[in-house]
């Protein structure tokens, strides 16, 4: 599809997105890290001391203390667990993985049936048990109608990853940005940690409120600022990989141009989602409710924390840990 590749991806210049607004960072961090790693490792997500050191590398609880900066400290363990399960499951069942396995369609339905049924199957998949135990301590924070938004947006990630096998499937795979766009917003997962931010920050968002069409295109614009600046961050890594693996700037390289023309495109795209963030925001601001402020100060929250959290902390993105993080990956899999 693209000649060079390797040659371009050596020459690759990935600009940092910078916000009109500071980070945050919640002082709880140290101990969310080491209770989130104590956990996964308790429930079977991490089988040798080389997976623990991936783990350790990466700080998913730094990603969920930065994103949810305001959290009491019970929500933020939660989702620093939640983060873990997430990315670990994601990286094996949908993403850095051969396209379609035997294994592809009892896992992802065995997520589905935990959010369905809030128990285990008779023969627990690898994750089963620690998403159910994320699942049922949300439930028991949140409100009903609030889990449920959560359980929605998981289940669209189940869903939306038959749509991404289907498109990878297919003998002459599309190139085209909007079905791809359509794709993404739903597989990256965004839309369930969108929907914790209110909880996270003023309390519960009604749904007179929640449903709102000006409130659902902010969080479309905090969806696109995420997703597509991991487009441009995880590009060194998914170009190299088997499965799984296209993304926008190497679909609007596919067509005809360069990676490093696609990461110009991608990130004028991240910058207009911003501006238009922040435009909208700042109409609906000042005649917001105290709870749907504080939702739109988490997603601003979530913008910047993930965008921290890649400059600042993780090794996930690195170049020197591409290579390490294949191997590490190809460990958990044959350990299942």
């Amino acid at each position: 599809m693209l000649e060079n590749l390797s040659a371009q991806l050596e020459q690759l210049r990935i600009p940092t997105i910078a916000f009109p607004w500071a980070g945050v960072c919640s002082p709880d961090v140290e101990p969310v890290e080491q209770e989130a790693t104590h956990w996964a490792a308790r429930h079977g997500l991490i089988p040798s001391e080389q997976y623990l050191a991936r783990v350790t590398r990466t700080k998913y609880g730094w990603l969920a203390a930065r994103c949810y900066p305001h959290a009491d400290r019970e929500l933020l363990q939660i989702i620093a667990d939640y983060f873990i399960w997430f990315f670990i499951t994601d990286d094996l069942f949908v993403d850095r993985v051969e396209t379609l396995s035997r294994e592809t369609l009892p896992n992802l339905t065995a997520m589905l049936d935990v959010l369905d049924f809030n128990r285990l199957g008779a023969s627990p998949v690898f994750g089963e048990v620690a998403w159910l135990d994320v699942c049922q301590r949300l439930r028991r924070r949140l409100p009903g109608e609030h889990f449920e938004r959560f359980a929605h947006g998981m289940r669209m990630w189940a869903s939306t990853a038959g749509l991404q096998i289907v498109s990878h499937l297919a003998e002459e795979p599309s190139s085209a940005i909007r079905p791809y766009e359509a794709i993404r917003r739903h597989t990256s997962g965004m839309n369930p940690c969108i929907d914790l931010l209110d909880t996270a920050n003023a309390g519960p968002l009604p749904a007179e409120e929640f449903h709102r069409p000006d409130v659902l295109g902010l969080r479309l614009h905090t969806n696109n600022v995420v997703c597509w600046s991991n487009d441009m961050q995880s590009l060194p890594m998914e170009a190299r990989q088997p499965g799984q693996y296209r993304n926008m700037v190497i679909l609007h390289a596919a067509q005809g141009h360069t990676l490093q023309e696609g990461i110009d495109y991608t990130f004028d795209k991240v910058r207009a989602e911003i501006d238009a963030f922040q435009r909208e925001a700042s109409q609906v601001e000042p005649h917001a409710s105290k709870e749907l402020r504080g939702f739109i100060t988490g997603m601003r929250d979530w913008m910047r924390g993930y965008q921290d959290w890649v400059d600042l902390d993780t090794q996930r993105y690195s170049q020197q840990f591409l290579e390490q993080d294949a191997n590490d990956s190809g460990v958990l899999r044959a350990s299942r």
